[in-house]
């Protein structure tokens, strides 16, 4: 790619942080090393690496200088972060008001993994441990992170991390704890997560929030069908195909209720309609929003 080109496209990024006011808060020299950062970053192919940033920005000083610009460098992490998430947010706000859609907040987590473990390492990386992987389905080396996303419509943007170690925090707590960043809005929002995250605690930050909660939930968790205490596979034995309605994601039934963590709720009941309806086969679903239907 011609380096013309690429210096108009990091003059491009340096007017947006201009924009943002980050000169009245990081050097010149912290400025330079963030549009190439982001320069870097956002070129197709970037795996991962100091050596795809220097590569693909041009950059004209030595690929150390990265390494210790993170290491070394003087600049405030969380003010960066600060200025992103109010900027992110300002833009899903607007996104939300103009299609008037509602927002969603995703919480997910990862592994990001490492190639050797610490024990077969020239230079140790501090925090890594083993990891289950759903991707390859297996405990990996590395390190785990729980990351928050905001999306409207066609915008989505990543809003806070936070890495995973088992002797400091579970994920509950750090899934609380970034669900709390997000501000209070006047647009419906759902807190989206799978069947690892919707404990109580997060169920009440959310509630503090005035966010609905949309999750999986695992099949062994406790409901109280017609005020009889069960699990949901328990009460899922009982449903036949009639009882269920054809929705564009396959067959599904509901039940509305009291939950073992929760008063009042929605558990979705979903097979594919082309699989038998057992419960290998079977997903639940959760919503703290009672009127949404079916689909």
């Amino acid at each position: 790619m011609p380096l013309t080109y690429r210096v108009a496209h990091q003059q491009e990024i340096n007017n947006i942080l201009r924009t943002w006011r980050f000169p009245l808060y990081f050097s010149k020299s912290v400025m330079n090393h963030m549009v190439h950062f982001l320069d870097g970053v956002m070129t197709r192919g970037f795996s991962g690496t100091l050596t795809d940033i220097h590569r693909e920005s041009c950059h004209s000083q030595d690929r150390r200088t990265l390494s210790h610009f993170l290491t070394h460098g003087k600049w405030n992490e969380q003010h960066l972060m600060r200025i992103i998430q109010q900027q992110s947010w300002e833009s899903i706000k607007r996104e939300a008001k103009h299609t008037q859609e509602p927002i969603f907040v995703i919480i997910d987590d990862t592994v990001c993994r490492k190639t050797k473990p610490s024990s077969q390492a020239l230079s140790p990386m501090q925090g890594t441990d083993f990891h289950y992987s759903h991707t390859e389905g297996k405990s990996v080396w590395g390190h785990a992170v729980v990351q928050e996303f905001i999306r409207c419509g066609e915008k989505a943007f990543p809003y806070a991390f936070s890495r995973y170690e088992s002797e400091q925090n579970s994920k509950i707590d750090i899934a609380c704890e970034l669900l709390s960043m997000v501000p209070k809005s006047s647009f419906s929002t759902y807190v989206l997560m799978d069947t690892w995250y919707p404990a109580q605690s997060v169920l009440e930050t959310c509630a503090l929030s005035g966010f609905h909660v949309i999750s999986g939930i695992k099949i062994n968790r406790i409901v109280y069908p017609y005020g009889i205490r069960q699990s949901i596979k328990e009460f899922a034995s009982h449903i036949h195909k009639e009882d269920t309605d054809l929705v564009t994601v396959g067959h599904a039934s509901y039940h509305e209720g009291k939950l073992n963590f929760i008063e009042n709720a929605v558990v979705l009941l979903c097979w594919d309609a082309t699989q038998p309806m057992t419960l290998q086969t079977m997903r639940a679903f959760l919503s703290t929003d009672v009127s949404l239907s079916n689909e």
